[in-house]
């Protein structure tokens, strides 16, 4: 799902086109990290990891602009372009659309890093290391930002470290120590799919920063196809609060929605509540689950009441300013 916005911080993963090889030679890798610089520095898009693998890229990345995508396609577009010339190939290199994560920087920045920096690592080879191998191999690796990280490299004018290091002590000197202390300590223990913890496949964070992504996602009408299913489910509410906000609104009890009668507030304020349910509610249950939470209503009821709702709003203009102060 794409959630592109101005400071925002990303993990980015592209990978190879049928896990095909990327990079042939140490040529390509120096190739692709200049055009990340050059490209970085005119679309204003902060570099603070990567790691360059076989057939794959990682990057932690923060966008000054709302402008990912157009980042990103010129960084792909201009190296897919360069390798096929390079090695007289034609066609696709990356694999469909890459992976971008939406990282809540100040609870999840230091282990999206720590994990980009484990990348060379974790192959099957020499994850079956012993750790002090495993340690010469990451302090090696010349294709992450890890060694000009922790101060044993230098580091290209576009890798920010500042941001990261900052948290890590005093002087530059405790900030690479204790960084490389804690990115290492990753050997000894099994450091999981940074991804698996993601909302929607979409979102690293906590509580709070969800929410506040739920809430610019609730403001856009028009979103890819790709993007719809993930951005239903972060926008979905529990049934009660819907429900409860519906009698709040129509100044009825909450037991009175849950009557097939026409109660106090009306046959109009069970119907809202069943077509609201169905807005907000849709992508946690299905319309006969809404159905039976309104007081075993059928499926065919539920989508009837959804019909006449929409249907009157289109000449009722007090109806229709009800729906939208409740969306």
């Amino acid at each position: 799902m794409r959630i592109e916005g101005a400071g925002f911080w990303y993990h980015v993963v592209c990978r190879g086109n049928a896990r095909q090889r990327v990079f042939c030679d140490n040529k390509d890798r120096e190739a692709f990290l200049g055009r990340i610089g050059t490209v970085a520095g005119a679309f204003h898009v902060e570099i603070h990891a990567y790691a360059l693998m076989r057939n794959h890229v990682h990057l932690f990345v923060r966008t000054r602009e709302a402008n990912l995508g157009r980042f990103m396609q010129r960084v792909l577009s201009g190296y897919t372009q360069w390798f096929n010339i390079r090695h007289d190939t034609c066609g696709h290199l990356f694999q469909g659309r890459y992976k971008a994560l939406v990282v809540d920087r100040n609870a999840y920045g230091a282990d999206v890093s720590r994990y980009i920096h484990l990348n060379p690592v974790r192959t099957n080879v020499t994850k079956k290391e012993e750790v002090a191998r495993q340690q010469a191999v990451l302090r090696e690796y010349r294709w992450s930002s890890y060694r000009a990280m922790i101060g044993i490299a230098p580091r290209q004018e576009w890798l920010e470290r500042r941001e990261t290091l900052s948290r890590w002590g005093g002087t530059v000197r405790e900030q690479e120590a204790n960084y490389a202390r804690f990115v290492e300590e990753g050997l000894l223990g099994n450091i999981g799919d940074i991804a698996e913890e993601a909302r929607a496949q979409s979102i690293l964070g906590r509580d709070r920063f969800v929410d506040r992504i739920r809430r610019i996602l609730m403001g856009r009408k028009r979103c890819d196809m790709e993007s719809k299913g993930a951005q239903r489910e972060l926008t979905a509410e529990r049934i009660e609060p819907v429900i409860d906000r519906v009698a709040q609104a129509y100044k009825v009890k909450v037991a009175d929605l849950m009557r097939t009668g026409r109660g106090r507030g009306g046959n109009e304020a069970r119907q809202v509540a069943l077509w609201l349910a169905r807005e907000r509610c849709g992508a946690r249950g299905t319309m006969r689950e809404i159905g039976q939470a309104m007081g075993n209503v059928s499926r065919s009821a539920v989508s009837a009441a959804c019909r006449r709702v929409t249907q009157r709003a289109k000449r009722n203009k007090h109806l229709a300013r009800m729906l939208a102060r409740l969306l």
